[in-house]
C-alpha cells in the first residue's frame, strides 16, 4: 500500500459505500435477515445467521475500529440516499503485500440490478488509483455464477481456479476462482459498467 487509506465514504452513479457503523445493526439486520436462503450456500458467515441486534452492532463496531485502524476495510452498500442496505463489500488486506481482495454480497431483492458490478468496479478504481496497491483480487466458488461475473464484466483476468482449497458454508470441499487485475491493466479504457 503507498501510504493512503480507502475513504470512509465513497459514492457511484447509484450506491453510497461507506464504512459500517455501529448504528447500521438494525439495516444490515433487514437485509441479512431477509436474505438468509440467498447467502447461506456462499458466505460462510451466514451459516452463524441469524445473529442478535446486540452482537451485529458488536460486529460493527469491530468493523469501525478495524477500518480506523487500517487492518481491514468493511463497508456497507447502501442506496444513494443511504436509506435501505443493499449489501456488503470490503477491501480486504489478506493475500499479501501490496496487494487487496475485494469481496462483496447483496441482499436477494438487490441482485440481477449491476449493484455489485458497480460497487467492485469503483472500488477497484479505489484501491489502484487512489490508495496505490498493485494488485486487486477477486476469490469465488466458481458454482456462485452470479459472483464470478462481475470480475469477468469488468476485465478481471481468471488467473486460476484452486481445487479444493476451502470449504462450503455446508462443510463440503469446494474449489476457487481467483480473478486479478493490476494497475497497469486498470490504466487502459474504463471498464465501470452498471449493468
Amino acid at each position: 500500500m503507498a501510504g493512503e487509506r480507502p475513504p470512509a465514504c465513497i459514492l457511484t452513479a447509484r450506491l453510497t459505500l461507506r464504512a459500517w457503523r455501529p448504528e447500521d445493526a438494525p439495516s444490515i439486520r433487514a437485509a441479512i435477515d431477509s436474505s438468509l436462503a440467498h447467502l447461506r450456500p456462499w458466505m460462510p458467515w451466514a451459516v452463524n445467521e441469524p445473529a442478535s441486534l446486540e452482537a451485529t452492532t458488536a460486529l460493527l463496531e469491530k468493523f469501525r475500529d478495524d477500518f480506523t485502524a487500517g487492518r481491514d476495510f468493511h463497508y456497507g452498500i447502501f442506496t444513494r440516499d443511504e436509506r435501505e442496505v443493499l449489501g456488503g463489500t470490503g477491501l480486504h488486506p489478506r493475500i499479501g503485500p501490496g496487494a487487496i481482495e475485494i469481496g462483496y454480497w447483496l441482499r436477494e431483492g438487490a441482485t440481477g440490478r449491476g449493484y455489485a458490478t458497480e460497487a467492485v468496479a469503483r472500488l477497484t478504481r479505489v484501491a489502484l488509483e487512489e490508495v496505490g496497491w498493485s494488485r486487486v483480487e477477486i476469490r469465488c466458488d466458481p458454482r456462485n455464477t452470479a459472483s464470478a461475473a462481475v470480475p469477468r464484466r469488468l476485465g478481471y483476468r481468471h488467473v486460476t481456479t484452486l481445487e479444493a482449497n476451502a470449504l462450503t458454508p455446508a462443510g463440503e470441499p469446494r474449489d476457487t476462482m481467483v480473478w486479478e487485475q493490476t494497475a497497469a491493466e486498470l490504466a487502459g479504457p474504463s471498464r465501470e459498467q452498471t449493468t
